[in-house]
């Protein structure tokens, strides 16, 4: 099987997420939004911040349960605020009520990544960094490598600049 066939396999949610955004699109101009508004706002909102975060957890379920969990609250963020673009300003009631919930959620896993980014970079500049740690925190052995190769440079460059 070729690299890109395994690629597909495995982040398959990033290949079907144009189609489901083009269906919501078209959701959005053909739905008679005057007649029933509640529905619409209904099924919008259950689709980005429900189904689609489930999508997520469901293709990616092989993630640390720390990762999953924090970016699949993200994916449902996300999806409060693409709800409110897709649904017309006049039929929005649920997400008039809900609008604060976004922000806190967008809190919540910003201070969860900003943990998680000190925990790297203790793993990266610590006395011996090791790429088993960073996979373990769910960073791809590809990526892990990089980061480690990006800390040696840092580190040289810093040891350059303190001189002799």
């Amino acid at each position: 099987m070729d690299r890109a066939a395994i690629w597909s396999r495995q982040n398959w949610f990033y290949l079907l997420l144009p189609l489901w955004l083009a269906a919501a699109l078209a959701f959005r101009a053909t739905y008679p939004w005057a007649d029933q508004a509640a529905l619409g706002e209904a099924a919008t909102v259950f689709d980005w911040c429900l189904f689609m975060p489930a999508l997520y957890a469901l293709c990616y379920r092989r993630l640390p349960r720390r990762a999953l969990l924090l970016r699949t609250i993200g994916i449902a963020c996300g999806g409060l605020w693409l709800a409110g673009r897709i649904v017309p300003d006049p039929a929005e009631t649920i997400l008039k009520d809900w609008g604060w919930l976004r922000h806190a959620g967008i809190a919540v896993v910003a201070l969860f990544e900003g943990l998680a980014m000190i925990a790297v970079l203790r793993i990266l500049f610590g006395a011996a960094p090791d790429p088993a740690k960073l996979e373990r925190q769910g960073v791809p052995p590809v990526i892990a490598r990089a980061m480690l190769a990006e800390a040696r440079f840092w580190r040289w460059v810093w040891a350059r600049l303190r001189g002799p």
